[in-house]
């Protein structure tokens, strides 16, 4: 998810109450676990209505269930709910008894006729139709039309969440519940082509409507399913990744008129996505596809079908256009780069709840600076990091606190400063061969489920054999960022090391800073660790020392003025 989008801030009162019976254990939503979803729905563009039926398959995990609580938009009415008679899949019938519905302000309760026990599998369908809207220029439902006058229709829902659009168990409260498969059979107008995530397996055109058939195989959080239509170019081919057996399928459905620019745009695809394999894993959805989608906003990391609304940066330069992304394009095009950094981390790996919000965006904004790292070298990507030091607060806090809804938790500072704390970890563990390890090792643990920051340390602890608790307790649920500030002295026979080390909020840090030197015909080096206050050292040496470097500050996270004197 981008850096610069509003969210839904405010709360009505059933939210409040949910909220409520989160904090006190007792939220009903909590009851089942979600196995599989099911949309069926028809898009309207004339009318600018979007519905049909939503079918889930889940498990009961309270002692007793007498009632489904699902999450449903105060846009939406649901109509009817019934028990469907079978098994979940993607074309079956999905009739069966009917259930009483209770509407309340965005929730939506099923009754069952007798209690449903513990382990038992649910299978209910809902029939449901609305108007949802925009929340802004990013968050909602868009309802737009192309140059030419055509209908597209583009969702946006993580700031919202997915039960704006389609009743269901919404990741905005609860990312913990990620369904193990997704059907879409998504109606459109004859004449646009409906995308969705996972691989399309089957088209059908009825009248003057078609109806487009996807299956997603993987977990994904319900922020990350997405429905698109519009007249589509659609461009395919296969590339060879690291880490797959098969070819995957990358596509791209780009309007008419940008046809050109995506063909050169995305050119750069293939080699980053080979950059993410080799430092991350292998792309994690081989059976579904990676693809892009042109949308009526920026971007967003829609799982297999990622949203791109940039403004083709490589064509804009290429033909002397303005770019209106110009400032965030200034190293590569960053909804391209980041959005798609979001497959491995937030859809792949996703957080057990949003307090751990910066392994989705912390690790997408690092990724960007590994991309341009393996693209044109480390010193590329430390320039690209460093302009992003000053976007961290002397008291911003990293680590989200104890399962915020997603409104909550967001912050703009779980992208630049998560990154950058990946970034000073990196260094303090002063071994790439054990870092690239343990991100890859991270990613394989925990692909297609949810983690904790506990979770990334353990792995980081079993690859370096070191413990890292003290470094996660400053740096990620700490407040602020270490501020350095000293010198080291060349002496006759020596260095004499002082340097100021403090934090910027409550949280005091321990960072390390690298010295070298030359003395006589010997070289030296000495990693020192500052503790929190006034660090004073002295090394002794049998001859004046020349050549003497103090490294390290620039991968640190904070604000550093450190010389040699």
């Amino acid at each position: 998810m981008l850096c610069a989008r509003s969210v839904l801030k405010t709360m009505d009162s059933a939210t409040l109450l949910l909220a409520l019976l989160a904090a006190l254990g007792a939220d009903p939503r909590t009851h089942y676990d979600v196995q599989a979803y099911r949309l069926d729905l028809a898009v309207d563009p004339e009318r600018k209505s979007i519905g049909g039926t939503v079918a889930l398959e889940a498990v009961v995990t309270a002692k007793e269930l007498d009632a489904l609580v699902l999450d449903a938009g105060d846009a939406l009415q649901v109509t009817a709910a019934r028990v469907v008679a079978r098994a979940l899949d993607g074309r079956s019938s999905l009739a069966g008894e009917p259930l009483v519905v209770e509407r309340g302000p965005r929730s939506v309760t099923l009754r069952f006729a007798k209690p449903r026990k513990q382990g038992e599998v649910l299978r209910v369908a809902l029939d449901y139709d609305g108007s949802p809207r925009a929340k802004d220029g990013f968050e909602g439902v868009h309802w737009k039309t192309t140059k030419d006058g055509a209908p597209w229709f583009s969702v946006a829902c993580q700031g919202v969440g997915s039960s704006w659009w389609w009743p269901g168990k919404d990741s905005f409260w609860h990312p913990e519940d990620k369904p193990e498969r997704t059907w879409i059979n998504a109606t459109v107008p004859k004449g646009l082509y409906a995308v969705a995530n996972g691989r399309l397996v089957g088209r059908e055109v009825r009248g003057e409507r078609e109806t487009f058939h996807w299956s997603h195989e993987y977990p994904c959080a319900t922020y990350a399913i997405t429905l698109d239509a519009a007249p589509y170019v659609v461009v395919e081919q296969k590339l060879e990744l690291e880490g797959l057996k098969e070819p995957l399928d990358f596509v791209y459905y780009v309007s008419p008129e940008n046809a050109e620019k995506a063909r050169l745009q995305f050119q750069d695809v293939p080699r980053m996505l080979a950059i993410f394999s080799e430092r991350f894993g292998p792309f994690p959805f081989p059976k579904s596809k990676y693809a892009l989608v042109e949308t009526a906003f920026w971007g967003m990391e829609h799982s297999t079908a990622v949203a791109y609304g940039s403004s083709y940066p490589a064509w804009c330069a290429a033909n002397g256009e303005p770019d209106r992304y110009a400032d965030m394009n200034r190293a590569f095009d960053f909804i391209l780069v980041h959005e798609s950094a979001h497959e491995w981390w937030g859809n792949a790996v996703s957080a057990r709840h949003w307090g751990h919000l910066w392994l989705h965006e912390g690790f997408a904004t690092y990724a960007e600076s590994v991309y341009l790292e393996f693209l044109r070298g480390r010193a590329a990507a430390d320039e690209y990091m460093e302009v992003t030091r000053s976007q961290i607060g002397p008291r911003s806090k990293l680590y989200r606190g104890d399962a915020p809804d997603f409104g909550a938790a967001y912050s703009v500072q779980v992208y630049s400063q998560g990154a950058w704390v990946l970034r000073t970890l990196r260094h303090c563990v002063g071994d790439d061969d054990a870092w690239w390890k343990t991100l890859r090792a991270f990613l394989a643990e925990f692909r297609y489920r949810n983690a904790t920051t506990e979770d990334f340390r353990a792995v980081l602890e079993r690859v370096t054999g070191k413990v890292w608790k003290r470094f996660f307790d400053e740096f990620v649920y700490g407040e602020g960022y270490p501020e350095l500030t000293g010198s080291v002295k060349v002496e006759e026979r020596g260095l004499r090391l002082a340097i100021e080390n403090k934090g910027s909020g409550a949280t005091s840090f321990h960072v390390p800073v690298d010295l070298s030197w030359k003395a006589g015909i010997e070289s030296g080096t000495r990693r020192v660790w500052l503790e929190p206050g006034t660090n004073e050292l002295v090394i002794e040496l049998k001859s004046r020392p020349r050549d003497v470097a103090l490294s390290g500050d620039a991968q640190i996270v904070g604000r550093h003025e450190l010389v040699v004197e």
